[in-house]
């Protein structure tokens, strides 16, 4: 049981690696600037990235087996449309409402609808702690993407408020198969493969845009960097982690998504934009110090048991 605390601290990291990787999605589709819809970016990134997945899991071997099994599992189908509903509403609420206020739209939500999904499937309650932290993030996200007076594209805010909410939902759902003994990495293969076949259609019909350079960049990065890469380190929160917390942890894509706009596409960040950068990255520095507290406490109360009352792990 020694191991607990390390690997607790391994997950808070690895989700907010995770979520540097998806903070570059947005800021390298604007940069490449692909002839191409929202839909069909996103679709070309769900394929290019469950290939990486599904590559890895077979190389394993007994991942084979599992992919079979888990294809066979309803609740695998439901996240895997949660998957292809997340990648084509963010995208399309990002071209119709900019970077910052599409992640913010999307991401906003997000924590709350996590924790409380998660709670009511009896994944554990989210805390006070985490309450606290996540407000202070979305705080923070406010003061970093709004204020300026500029309008806003409704349709495309509701849009990423749904990317959102099917992000939420996803997690939640990728929490209760890992804690059904599923491996992680085959979850995300079996669900973003199925996601990858639904959005099949969307990407032959957009044509060859990605025939070019730029578009093969764009689909490689996307797809095996922000998806495939970024989601094995996704999977090792869902074996830790509670799905609230990984929806808070996940809010340092804003701040990796705007500190990209700043230095590579030339946006300008306000004081008010760098106070909220400041307090996101408090949030998650509370929120991980937390959990690394809480399973240590766990670690010296077990330590401190008499043999009689040990708890088989």
């Amino acid at each position: 049981m020694t191991n607990v605390a390390p690997t607790r601290s391994i997950g808070v990291l690895a989700v907010i690696g995770a979520a540097a990787l998806f903070g570059t999605s947005a800021a390298s589709v604007n940069l490449l600037d692909p002839a191409a819809t929202a839909p069909a970016i996103a679709a070309g990134r769900l394929i290019v990235g469950a290939l990486g997945l599904v590559a890895i899991v077979v190389i394993t071997g007994p991942g084979r087996r599992a992919l079979v099994r888990l294809w066979q599992r309803p609740l695998l189908w439901l996240m895997g449309l949660a998957v292809a509903s997340y990648q084509s509403l963010f995208f399309f609420g990002v071209a119709r409402t900019g970077v910052a206020v599409g992640t913010l739209a999307s991401l906003a939500l997000a924590p709350f609808l996590a924790g409380m999904l998660g709670w009511w499937l009896r994944e554990g309650a989210p805390g006070v702690v985490w309450a606290v932290s996540t407000v202070l993030a979305v705080v923070g996200m406010a003061l970093l993407t709004l204020g300026d007076g500029q309008a806003r594209d409704v349709v495309g805010i509701v849009a990423a408020m749904g990317a959102g909410a099917s992000y939420a939902v996803y997690t939640v759902l990728g929490v209760r198969l890992t804690r059904d003994g599923e491996s992680a990495t085959n979850v995300l293969a079996a669900s973003f493969s199925l996601a990858a076949l639904v959005t099949i259609p969307v990407f032959i019909g957009a044509g060859i845009w990605w025939w070019n350079p730029q578009g093969i960049a764009l689909l490689l990065w996307l797809g095996l960097a922000t998806t495939t890469l970024a989601y094995l380190l996704f999977g090792i929160g869902l074996r830790t982690l509670q799905p609230g917390h990984i929806a808070t942890l996940n809010l340092a894509e804003p701040v990796v998504a705007t500190l990209l706009g700043v230095v590579i596409l030339d946006e300008v960040l306000g004081v008010r934009g760098w106070i909220g950068c400041v307090l996101i990255v408090i949030a998650l520095g509370i929120l991980g110090v937390a959990d690394r507290g809480r399973r240590a406490d766990a670690i010296e109360r077990s330590r401190n048991q008499r043999p009689d009352e040990a708890v088989p792990a």
